[in-house]
This record gives structure tokens, C-alpha cells and sequence, in this order.
């Protein structure tokens, strides 16, 4: 492979742009799908998580 006055050949810095656009692209996506999902946990959805005791179980107290 015939190499020029760089380092790397035109067709290597090209597919090296094509997979840094693509990662751009697929780290943008990600952002913009987080912005417009609610979050699983924390307070957008602890109430989707709540759920009442189970029957005759005691909640936690200090042994004092």
C-alpha cells in the first residue's frame, strides 16, 4: 500500500472520520433518547416503584 507525505494512507484518515462521525452520532442519540425517558429510579419514579408492606411485617426501629 502506496503511502503519502502522513503517517496514515487517504483511505485510512477517511474511514477514520466516518467511524469518529459515527460514534459522534451515536453518543448525540443517546443524549437526546435520555432527555425524553423518565428515569427508572430517583424521584422522577420512586412512585412508580412504591409498594405497600407486606402484611405483619414491622418497619425497622432502633433496639433501644
Amino acid at each position: 500500500m502506496r503511502r503519502s507525505n502522513g503517517v496514515f494512507s487517504p483511505q485510512e484518515r477517511k474511514t477514520a472520520l466516518w467511524a469518529l462521525l459515527m460514534a459522534g452520532l451515536i453518543a448525540v442519540m443517546g443524549m437526546v433518547v435520555q432527555q425524553w425517558s423518565r428515569p427508572s429510579v430517583g424521584p422522577g419514579g420512586v412512585e412508580a416503584y412504591m409498594t405497600a408492606s407486606a402484611p405483619g411485617v414491622l418497619d425497622a426501629q432502633p433496639i433501644s
